[in-house]
């Protein structure tokens, strides 16, 4: 009933006919009997034991004592066979067991210790994730008996397995770029500044995925991750010649006004660069484009609007956040 999906099959395969007995336990242990006994005599009845092998030019054949095929299917007969008792008694069958017939699996298939049935499906025409909320969406639905569970596995499995681990890369990354820049700035505040520069270049990245119908992706995430660490070069150029003109005795206003038309241009430039040098690599098509092509859309929407943003909203941080600064210990004076 999940729009989008074909070729819907299972690994469950077609049951055999078999041979069932349910054993009383509670004769047996009357008897001294376990399970296993029983199962044993009643195995070898049904399907035989290798008593031997037998030898014929150089060739070896298994030699398999069993019961006849008439005496196989007579459940009066199979009930007579003799159990030997640690008693020293011989009990028949049918005091400690009954026979039905019905049909078992014929191959059991297990994962991880754990009896599996997988269920198959194609997706067409229909973006995956929204294929994957509906199967949940059943799946919760279904309400699985106790020690069931039903989860989904395949491309969706992996593709949330990677966007986990690549959000964890991403979050690394962008500790390690605040470490860096804490530690070369001797600052802690400047580098939370500059790493403003990371959500504003995630508006152009939204808008650049939007305009070329670019699909949510780990590729989209690697190029968040790239990012962080090309955003920020922008603002970090902008901040050092900030605190340069601070140092000459400018105020922070005349300093960051100073800074903002000083670097404009060099920032323009690195900016250019970078974002020209991805056009190829975005648009032309080629073998393995729908894999460097994401990639290539988000680090050039980031940086193009996170460029134009950084002139105007990082100095506009940095002068809010010193006067704040200054009210602050003005007020403690």
């Amino acid at each position: 009933r999940i729009d989008g999906i074909y070729g819907i099959k299972n690994s469950m395969p077609e049951p055999s006919p078999e041979t069932k007995i349910h054993i009383d336990k509670d004769k047996a242990s009357l008897y001294g009997l376990s399970v296993v006994d029983i199962a044993q005599t009643a195995q070898i009845a049904l399907k035989g034991y290798i008593a031997t092998k037998f030898k014929e030019k150089g060739e070896e054949f298994d030699v398999r004592v069993r019961l006849r095929s008439a005496d196989r299917e007579d459940f009066d007969k199979l009930s007579r066979i003799s159990v030997r008792s640690p008693l020293g008694i011989n009990i028949p069958l049918s005091g400690v067991a009954s026979f039905t017939r019905g049909k078992g699996p014929s191959e059991i298939k297990r994962f991880n210790q754990q009896r599996t049935i997988s269920v198959y499906a194609n997706v067409y025409k229909r973006a995956m994730k929204d294929v994957t909320k509906d199967a949940n969406d059943m799946i919760v639905a279904l309400k699985a008996q106790k020690d069931y569970t039903i989860k989904l596995a395949g491309e969706s499995e992996e593709m949330k397995a990677s966007f986990d681990s690549m959000r964890a890369a991403i979050i690394a990354a962008f500790l390690l770029v605040y470490m860096i820049m804490a530690a070369l700035f001797e600052s802690l505040w400047q580098p939370f500044i500059i790493m403003f520069t990371v959500p504003l270049s995630l508006v152009g990245v939204a808008i650049f995925l939007f305009i070329t119908h670019t699909n949510i992706s780990a590729y989209v995430f690697m190029g968040v991750g790239i990012l962080g660490g090309i955003v920020v070069n922008n603002a970090i150029v902008l901040i050092d010649c900030t605190n340069i003109f601070l140092s000459r005795g400018m105020t922070t206003k005349q300093a960051v006004i100073s800074a903002s038309k000083v670097r404009m241009r060099p920032i323009l430039m690195t900016a250019l660069t970078t974002i020209l040098g991805l056009v190829p690599m975005a648009f032309l098509g080629g073998e393995g484009s729908e894999l460097r092509a994401p990639m290539a859309i988000t680090v050039m929407g980031g940086l193009t609007v996170a460029t134009f943003l950084t002139l105007v909203v990082i100095p506009a941080i940095y002068l809010g956040y010193t006067e704040l600064l200054g009210r602050i210990f003005k007020r403690k004076k």
